[in-house]
């Protein structure tokens, strides 16, 4: 029975000194401290990284107003006086206080006034401010930067 017992205590000591060992030899992931993200910090930066570029973008254009002209993308420029626009919506008010059913009347006015909203749509155009590929890369990657780091923040599963 003696020797029981000793060979039990020198399988724990020879177990004991292995393991003194192995965590010397061995890195322990659990010892080390995680770095921590503060996700109110990366939304804030985010946003104003964002903001920022789609600010920097939108200020490299000039917007100019060219009244008068029907759909004129691509070159092609159909003059339109300025005054048709307005027989639709005219008509429209006119039918309003002729006719006992509104129904007709309101559609001729609504009619009228997509009219003028489109030809005024329509009459804008935007030049873009000459700038250096590098501008462009810089405006563009803000807002790439910022978008990512506003949807970690507001999509990513808090541990």
């Amino acid at each position: 029975m003696d020797i029981d017992k000793e060979m039990k205590k020198m399988e724990d000591e020879m177990k004991a000194e292995k393991d003194k060992k192995s965590s010397k030899k061995t890195y322990n992931a659990a010892a080390v401290p995680k770095k921590q993200s503060n996700p109110l910090l990366e939304f804030i930066i985010g946003f104003l990284l964002t903001g920022g570029g789609i600010y920097w973008v939108l200020n490299s254009f000039v917007v100019s107003f060219s009244w008068g002209s029907l759909w004129g993308g691509f070159g092609i420029s159909a003059p339109l006086a300025t005054g048709l626009m307005l027989i639709p919506l005219l008509v429209g008010i006119g039918l309003a206080f002729f006719m006992e059913k509104k129904t007709f009347p309101g559609i001729v006015i609504a009619l009228g006034i997509l009219i003028i909203l489109v030809t005024l749509l329509t009459s804008v155009r935007f030049r873009p401010i000459s700038a250096s590929l590098w501008q462009y890369v810089v405006m563009f990657g803000m807002i790439a930067a910022g978008a990512g780091l506003l949807a970690k923040s507001l999509f990513k599963k808090s541990e």
